[in-house]
Order: structure tokens, then sequence, then C-alpha cells
């Protein structure tokens, strides 16, 4: 068989094309360990889709806010503990959420958290705090459900997120 351009660019595309569409589909099947969700922080409940751990790691939960309000006024309300708290900024705080981990319908975690807290952490981009965590085992499936005792729906302007990963896990 005797190759002229035409034939030989046909080739370099095909390949080129089946490249680029294998690495698309390697990296869309790319599994995840935990779940990263938007979420309302109205009063009422929110329950994570069902997700299976990787492996045996512990699994810390956080909310996430973009810097989409003032600094300040976002600090204050996720409650974001300044040293000392400022009775002004402890009465903006609207993030208080009772939660569950349930491994079917066994309870395997649960907790609350509200007001001012020191468990948080900061990027360019959001302000997250930390809700919990809970051990997790390898291959069971796991829900997460949340619910918020105050009304933090002011803060839904930030496009809130609940994430649940292993520390250091980033989608």
């Amino acid at each position: 068989m005797r190759w002229n351009s035409r034939s030989l660019i046909r080739c370099i595309l095909f390949i080129a094309l089946a490249v680029v569409t294998a690495d698309s589909k390697a990296v869309a099947q790319k599994p995840k360990d935990g779940v990263d969700i938007p979420i309302s922080l109205a009063i009422g409940t929110v329950k994570t889709p069902e997700f299976v751990a990787k492996h045996n790691n512990l699994y810390l939960m956080e909310i996430d806010a973009q810097w989409l309000l003032p600094p300040v006024v976002l600090r204050c309300k996720m409650g974001f503990g300044i040293v000392p708290p400022t009775d002004k900024c402890r009465a903006q705080a609207v993030v208080e959420v009772q939660w569950r981990v349930l491994d079917g319908e066994n309870v395997v975690a649960q907790g609350s958290t509200g007001g001012i807290s020191d468990q948080f952490e900061a990027g360019k981009d959001y302000l997250g705090r930390y809700i919990g965590q809970f051990k997790g085992q390898s291959k069971h499936k796991y829900v997460v459900e949340l619910t918020f005792t105050k009304d933090g729906s002011s803060l839904n302007v930030t496009n809130p997120r609940l994430i649940v990963s292993p520390p250091g896990f980033a989608f």
C-alpha cells in the first residue's frame, strides 16, 4: 500500500481522535471517593446520594461557600472563630446543623455543630467549615443526612456545597 499525503493526514487525525476519546473516557470514569453536592442552608434536611467508600478512610464533612459576600459578613455568618469572637459576629452565625451518617439503615456516626467554630479552611475561592467526620469502611455504602436547625438561607447566594471526602482529597 502506498501512502499519499491525504491518507497520512487521515491516519494521523484518526489516531489523535482515538487518543483524545480514550483519554476523556478515562477522566470521565475516574472514581471519586466521597461526594460533593450543592446544598441549601435553609431550615430542613438534606441527604447526599449514596456513595461507596473506596478504602478504609476517615471521611471529613464540610460546608464550602464561595466568597460572594463581603469577607467579614461571610466569616460571621459561617461562624468563623475569630479570637475572641465578638458578640456581634456570634449573633450573626447561621450555620447550625445536626448530622448523621447512614450505612443502610444503621447510623454509624452522628453529631452537631453550630455557633462559632475554629474548624475552617479557606482558599482564594471559598471558605469551608468543617462539620464532622466518620470512619468509612471499604465497599460500604453511605448516605450523609444534614438537618439545618437555623435558617442559613442568607448564605445560599454563596453557592454552598457539602463535601464529604478523605483528608486531602480533591474533586
